[in-house]
């Protein structure tokens, strides 16, 4: 017991020792839109009926409550999944018990909290996969207890179903776990058994999780948006992911690996050596379960086709798993014995530390905050985000409207200034939708009505692809040379640094050799 409570001891203050310095670093786009969601909330506001986005209502709900936190909201979100990920990592040690020694266990969590904090799997944002996992490896540890359960074997179902249900709360690729428990049911179950307590297994776990999403439904409906939460959250989403052609689709997953390679490379080897280990061990059950998990995740991360970095968080519970049970057999091996075992353990402990530590380490000590972001993501403009926020908080006043030609929702939050339109990022009006120039008509309209006093231009590339409905980006353009004037550029130097340039008195804008504009603050101008 005295060292189990050592080990949780371990992750908790480990966790916070590497995702406190962190906490500062600016949000990412769609940090932002959560954030403006969860502000919104505080008006009896109500997403996808009053703000159009794509991710259950679970992410929302929780930066609504760290919004609450007495810190700065950055602050506040990211201390918000620090407690998540120390929640999800002590979550693993308790389910890598169920077949691993206490400190291999605690191994396998102390390497997820480290891996799931690395930049390079954008691990420094409160996005949806951090809190995702949670819920999706408690499930897992109630599967467990109810197949091997002698009482009280119906409400722990029950609680799989209901944790479940609220994974996919926060991301829909998550739901493919029921399909995985009740899979790997017979697996576990008692020989005799099995055929009768998978099919209640998968009727009381599915009543768990439709208890979920039926409370979803429910409150949706009183609240008058429930077509929009169906529309958004599935149907426009499934179109959303069917919009990534292949070729694209295997250059970004390749690009992404390979810079995922740099801190996991020795885990992912470490992770088959640890499924080998365990079909030769006989422990077939554990491998068809890791091996499960290992495909569920896959599928979770490739489902949409897109590939982003913060997508493969979804496999670092089940390789932190395989990982260790690999070094376990590595360990193990002959071509080493002369050396100690203790000496083994350290060389291999120590590599599997060194290589994430030297990515993480200038974030840690090194970087500033806007340093931070824009090293994870360097062809995006978030540690300018603040001070064009503060340049539209001076331009206009609290009930103002603010139209952003572009996908930053980070800057209405940060100025707490609402959109002018529904859509707080352009991203769904865009790919080969049938609809699509019916939507861009009904958003530019939107922004006609809501009269817009301050306006950021800031065109992304996706808008532009082959094939993309192009009335927005010519109807904005338009819009804002008729009825708006410059009051700011953003550029970007050599260095990839951005840089705010105001007018002078004549409203003349001259950018420095060597910077090239790819932004413009813009105000209406009095009629």
């Amino acid at each position: 017991m005295k060292q189990k409570v050592l080990f949780i001891a371990i992750i908790i203050l480990l966790t916070t020792a590497i995702r406190v310095p962190l906490l500062s670093i600016p949000f990412e786009r769609d940090e932002g839109a959560y954030a403006y969601i969860a502000w919104r909330l505080g008006y009896h506001e109500l997403p996808y009926r009053d703000w159009i986005d794509q991710k259950p209502p679970g992410i929302y709900l929780v930066y609504r409550l760290a919004l609450s936190l007495p810190l700065e909201p950055i602050r506040s979100v990211h201390a918000a999944g620090m407690l998540f990920s120390a929640a999800s990592a002590c979550a693993l040690f308790f389910l890598a018990r169920r077949f691993l020694s206490v400190p291999l266990a605690g191994c396998a969590a102390v390497m997820f909290a480290i891996l799931s904090a690395d930049p390079r799997v954008e691990g420094t944002a409160a996005n949806t996969e951090l809190f995702m996992l949670l819920p999706l490896i408690l499930s897992q540890l109630a599967f467990l207890s109810a197949v091997s359960a002698v009482r009280h074997r119906i409400p722990l179902m029950l609680l799989s179903g209901v944790l479940t249900g609220i994974a996919v709360g926060f991301k829909q690729v998550a739901g493919v776990n029921w399909f995985f428990l009740v899979a790997m049911y017979p697996v576990f179950a008692a020989e005799g058994n099995r055929l009768r307590g998978t099919l209640a297994f998968a009727a009381w776990s599915a009543v768990g999780a439709a208890s979920v999403w039926g409370l979803l439904a429910i409150y949706f409906f009183f609240q008058h948006g429930l077509g929009d939460f169906i529309y958004n959250v599935f149907t426009q989403n499934l179109g959303y992911i069917r919009t990534k052609p292949w070729a694209p689709s295997r250059e970004l997953c390749l690009r992404t690996l390979a810079s995922l390679f740099h801190t996991q490379a020795l885990v992912w080897a470490l992770a088959a050596a640890g499924m080998v280990a365990l079909g030769m061990s006989g422990r077939t059950k554990w491998l068809l379960f890791l091996a499960g998990w290992l495909v569920t995740s896959l599928i979770g991360v490739s489902a949409s086709g897109f590939y982003f970095p913060h997508y493969f968080q979804q496999l670092l519970p089940v390789i932190s798993l395989a990982g260790v049970l690999g070094a376990e057999a590595v360990c193990a091996a002959r071509f080493w014995r002369q050396v100690p075992a203790w000496g083994r353990k350290a060389v291999l402990g120590a590599t599997l530390i060194i290589l994430p530590a030297i990515t993480i380490y200038p974030f840690l000590f090194t970087y500033t905050p806007a340093e931070a972001v824009r090293n994870i993501y360097p062809d995006n403009y978030f540690a300018e985000m603040p001070e064009i926020s503060r340049r539209i908080v001076q331009l206009t006043k609290p009930d103002d409207r603010v139209f952003i030609f572009g996908a930053e929702p980070e800057v209405l939050f940060y100025a707490q200034r609402v959109s002018a339109t529904r859509y707080i990022y352009l991203f769904t009006l865009y790919g080969p939708y049938r609809n699509a120039r019916e939507r861009q008509i009904t958003v530019a309209e939107e922004i006609v009505h809501a009269r817009p006093t301050a306006a950021l231009y800031l065109p992304n590339g996706y808008f532009y692809l082959p094939g993309t409905e192009q009335f927005l980006n010519q109807w904005s353009l338009s819009y804002l040379e008729t009825d708006f004037s410059p009051y700011a550029y953003l550029t970007m130097d050599q260095a990839g640094i951005g840089h705010i340039i105001s007018t002078d008195d004549n409203r003349v804008i001259s950018v420095p050799q060597g910077q090239q504009k790819v932004g413009v603050i813009s105000v209406r101008i009095a009629r």
